[in-house]
């Protein structure tokens, strides 16, 4: 069992986990227009030859950009971060809500400094984990008290880009990798379980299978998980994405009608396709031009590329906005920032640099379908900023 989860965690590395996960989106995309029951819900043709291969150069790129990452040194750089990451948020808000400049001035720095905070208490895991536990609750309260997103379109619609989601999320995975990696299991197991809860609850699966991610990679990377518990957040995460996914759905479209089994075919199949028309719109050097990387709210290719008259998410791969908006050397550039980032994070010198890699591969994994967008990269430049200062921190 033991060098099960040895091998398991070698396949966690960045320049393994990564491509396998993207090549098995390209197989699933592929099988799903050969299944008939699938196929017939495909409106839009399969990606050409040129959308394989530009996704075959980035995965070929991000291999060599992982091994680079590693060698960089980035901690005299870190005082840098909160700064920017109080420019990002401020960006992010003003191209989200109508609020007013000195509101999302005061959220911004607020965000900036309570990061700052944060990296001041690494090495009090006692402290920083049910505080983390107590602001994910507070924040899926502020979500659950106007409504349940799971059981209400309007209500999911409604939460999906909102400040308590994503800040409910980043707290969920934090806390969901600190109890995997610092508590017993007796206490960890059905506190992961509640965050997971919680996030489907929201309304969105991929809070709760990062939820559920986060804790399985940390305590694999770690060897604190047993594989009966990584089968069960396999079994959990399997349902969330068929039965849930297909609820999902049905709320959403009302008329739907595809079998939950072949939901995670299908719904690969037409991010991918979605990623083709891109391709065809946007080689060699881009359409928007920024306006997909800067979209918060994903719905820009709904619009621009799908001609669809309301605004819809729609996802388009990890380097789908990339590439919508620069081309080939945006795609290619995605998977090479992607990649120098993931080998920066891969340093496992305390267990909390572990658990902060594991939360960074984990949104990765997610957004292999999903696609990169501002706040991927405000969370990204959170988890980068910890990590830097965890590496002179003694585990607790």
């Amino acid at each position: 069992m033991r060098y099960m989860r040895s091998s398991l965690a070698d396949l966690l590395r960045p320049e393994a986990a990564v491509p396998l996960g993207y090549i098995a989106l390209l197989l699933l995309a592929a099988v799903a227009y050969r299944i008939e029951g699938v196929a017939r819900h495909l409106t839009l043709p399969y990606p050409s030859a040129l959308a394989l291969g530009i996704s075959l150069l980035a995965i070929l790129v991000l291999i060599p950009s992982v091994r680079i990452g590693r060698r960089l040194e980035l901690r005299p750089w870190a005082p840098l971060i909160p700064p920017i990451v109080a420019v990002l948020t401020a960006l992010a808000l003003y191209l989200t809500f109508p609020m007013p400049w000195i509101a999302i001035s005061l959220i911004a720095v607020g965000y900036a400094s309570l990061l700052w905070a944060i990296s001041r208490r690494l090495g009090e895991v006692r402290l920083i984990t049910p505080a983390a536990l107590l602001l994910a609750g507070t924040f899926s309260l502020a979500i659950l008290i106007q409504g349940i997103p799971i059981l209400d379109a309007a209500s999911r619609a409604s939460t999906a880009v909102t400040p308590a989601r994503a800040l409910f999320h980043g707290f969920g995975v934090f806390s969901a990798a600190l109890l995997a990696a610092f508590y017993p299991r007796r206490w960890a197991i059905p506190g992961i379980l509640i965050l997971a809860i919680l996030g489907f609850l929201s309304g969105f699966k991929s809070d709760s299978i990062s939820i559920l991610s986060s804790g399985v990679i940390t305590g694999l990377l770690l060897e604190r998980v047993k594989i009966r518990e990584v089968v069960l957040a396999g079994v959990i995460a399997l349902l969330i994405l068929t039965l849930g996914s297909t609820h999902i759905a049905s709320m959403a479209y009302g008329g739907w009608k595809l079998s939950p089994a072949l939901y995670i075919p299908y719904r690969f199949g037409f991010t991918y396709s979605v990623f083709g028309q891109i391709v065809d719109l946007s080689f060699p050097l881009g359409l928007l031009h920024g306006g997909a990387l800067l979209s918060t709210t994903q719905e820009v290719v709904s619009t621009a590329v799908l001609a669809y008259k309301e605004p819809h998410i729609i996802t388009s791969t990890l380097i789908g906005p990339g590439m919508l908006d620069f081309g080939l050397p945006g795609a290619l550039a995605t998977a090479a920032l992607i990649g120098l980032y993931l080998g920066a994070m891969d340093r496992r010198g305390t267990k909390l640099q572990a658990c902060l890699y594991a939360i960074a591969l984990t949104h990765t994994l997610v957004l292999l379908e999903v696609g990169l967008q501002l706040s991927s990269v405000l969370l990204y430049l959170s988890l980068l900023y910890l990590s830097l200062r965890a590496g002179g921190v003694p585990d607790a």
